[in-house]
C-alpha cells in the first residue's frame, strides 16, 4: 500500500461513523513518528477510536448492534475487517488489529485466541471516576476530621484538669459544679475513674476531674483560684496542657492513636418563645447550615440545634452578642447534648428518625412546629409561623411518624489520654 498519497476512505453505506483521514508524509517522517509500529497500524487504531466512540454508538445503529450482539460487547476481527474504512488499510492484513491493540492497550483489548476486539475506554472512565469519587470523600472525610480535631483542641483550652479530691467519698456531681459555678457556666464536669472505653466511667474514682467552661478566660481564672476543695489542696492544669503532657510522657514523639468517633456540632438556644421551629431553622440558615432542633424539656423557648460544616465556636464568633434577632445562642451543656442525643437514639430505634414534638426536619428545615404542620407549626392562617402559646415546641408531645435517616458527622480524632 502506497503510504505516500493522500488518502480519503470511503464508508459503506452502513457505516455512518465519521472517517478519520490521514495527511500524506514523508516515509522518513512517518517512521520517526510512529515509532516500532508501521502507520498502518496507527491508522487502525484512530479509525478503532472512531468507530468505538460512545456519541458514534449512539447513532450507528449497524455498529450499535455489531457490538451489542455479545453481552461483554466483543466484537470479531472478521466482522470489523468487512468494514471499508478497516479493508482499505488492513489489505487482508488481521494482524494490524492485534498491533494496534498493542499500541493502545489502555483503549482496547484482545481475547486469547486474538480473534476478537472490545474497547475499554469507558472501563477505564468509570475506574478513574471512582478514583475520583474516592479521593474527593477521603478528602471530605479529612476537611471533617480537621473541622473535629480543631474543635477539641479549642473545647481543650477551656476546659481543666483537677486533681487531689477524695476518693472515700468522693464529691458528688452537684456539689463540684456548686463549687465551681462561681467562676462561670459550666458546660461538662466528669469525674476520671479507672478503666478504659467504654467502662472508664464506671471504675474507681482516680480523685481527678476534667471541667469544662464556656470561655478560655474562666478556665484560667479557676486554674489560678481555685486550689483547694473541702480543705484538700487540688493541682489545677488547662485540660490542653494536660494532655500533651500526657501525650509526651506516653509516646514521646510517635503519633497518637487515631480512632474512628461519632460527634454532632451542637448549640443551644433560648428566648424563642415566640418563634416557630421553621423560623429559627431559617435565621440560623443564614449563617451556617442547619440540621436537627430539639426543645429542651421544661423550658419554655429553649432548645439545641444542629450544625454542619461549621462548628459551634466558629458559628457563635458570627453572631453579634451571640443573638439572631431576639434568639440567644450558646455552647452546648453535657445535659442537653445528652437530651439530643437520647432523643435521636429512640427516633431511630422507633424508626422516625428526626425526634419528637412534631418533626424538626433535617437540613432544609423540613416539616417544623406544632403536630407536624408545616411552616414551622403555623396553623389557623397565622402565615408567619408565629401562634403564640400553641406554637411553643416545649409545651406538647406529639409523635411523628415520618421516618427520616439520621445524619452523623464522623471523622477521626485524637483518643486522650486516660491516666
Amino acid at each position: 500500500m502506497d503510504t505516500n498519497k493522500d488518502e480519503t476512505v470511503k464508508v459503506e453505506a452502513v457505516d455512518t461513523t465519521p472517517v478519520v483521514q490521514d495527511e500524506a508524509m514523508p516515509e522518513a517522517a512517518a517512521a520517526s513518528s510512529t515509532g516500532e509500529y508501521p502507520p498502518s497500524v496507527h491508522k487502525v487504531h484512530r479509525q478503532l477510536l472512531a468507530i468505538f466512540d460512545p456519541e458514534n454508538i449512539k447513532k450507528d445503529n449497524f455498529f450499535r448492534e455489531l457490538v451489542e450482539r455479545d453481552p461483554e460487547h466483543w466484537v470479531p476481527i472478521k466482522k470489523l475487517s468487512m468494514i471499508k474504512r478497516f479493508k482499505e488499510i488492513l489489505e487482508g492484513d488481521l494482524t494490524l488489529f492485534e498491533q494496534a491493540v498493542a499500541l493502545a492497550p489502555q483503549d482496547f483489548e484482545m481475547n486469547d485466541e486474538k480473534t476478537q476486539l472490545r474497547s475499554i475506554m469507558e472501563e477505564k472512565k468509570e475506574e478513574v471516576k471512582q478514583d475520583l469519587h474516592a479521593d474527593s470523600a477521603d478528602k471530605k472525610n479529612a476537611r471533617n476530621q480537621q473541622i473535629i480535631l480543631n474543635h477539641f483542641e479549642v473545647q481543650n483550652k477551656r476546659s481543666i484538669y483537677s486533681k487531689g479530691f477524695t476518693v472515700d467519698p468522693e464529691p458528688t456531681e452537684a456539689e463540684l459544679k456548686e463549687f465551681y459555678s462561681k467562676y462561670g457556666r459550666i458546660l461538662s464536669l466528669r469525674h476520671r475513674r479507672e478503666g478504659n472505653g467504654n467502662k472508664r466511667h464506671e471504675g474507681a474514682f482516680k480523685g481527678s476531674i476534667f471541667v469544662e467552661f464556656e470561655t478560655p478566660e474562666i478556665a484560667q481564672k479557676v486554674v489560678e483560684e481555685a486550689i483547694e476543695y473541702n480543705g484538700q489542696e487540688l493541682l489545677n492544669m488547662i485540660k490542653a496542657d494536660y494532655v500533651e503532657m500526657k501525650r509526651v510522657e506516653k509516646y514521646s514523639d510517635a503519633e497518637f492513636n487515631v480512632s474512628r468517633i461519632t460527634h454532632r456540632h451542637l448549640v443551644e438556644y433560648s428566648n424563642a418563645e415566640e418563634y416557630g421551629f421553621k423560623e429559627i431553622k431559617e435565621l440560623v440558615k443564614s449563617v451556617a447550615n442547619v440540621g436537627r432542633l430539639e426543645p429542651l424539656e421544661n423550658k419554655k423557648g429553649c432548645g439545641v440545634l444542629e450544625l454542619f460544616k461549621t462548628t459551634p465556636e466558629e458559628f457563635l464568633a458570627k453572631l453579634p452578642d451571640q443573638k439572631l434577632e431576639n434568639i440567644n445562642f450558646c455552647l452546648v451543656s453535657a445535659a442537653a447534648r445528652s437530651y439530643f442525643n437520647k432523643i435521636q437514639k429512640e427516633a431511630a430505634k422507633n424508626g422516625r428518625g428526626n425526634g419528637r414534638n412534631g418533626g424538626r426536619g433535617g437540613r432544609g428545615g423540613g416539616r417544623g412546629g406544632r403536630g407536624g404542620a408545616r411552616g414551622g407549626g403555623a396553623r389557623d392562617g397565622n402565615k408567619d409561623g408565629r401562634k403564640r402559646g400553641n406554637d411553643n415546641p416545649n409545651n406538647q408531645e406529639i409523635n411523628n411518624k415520618r421516618a427520616r435517616t439520621i445524619v452523623e458527622v464522623k471523622s477521626s480524632a485524637i483518643t486522650a489520654p486516660t491516666n
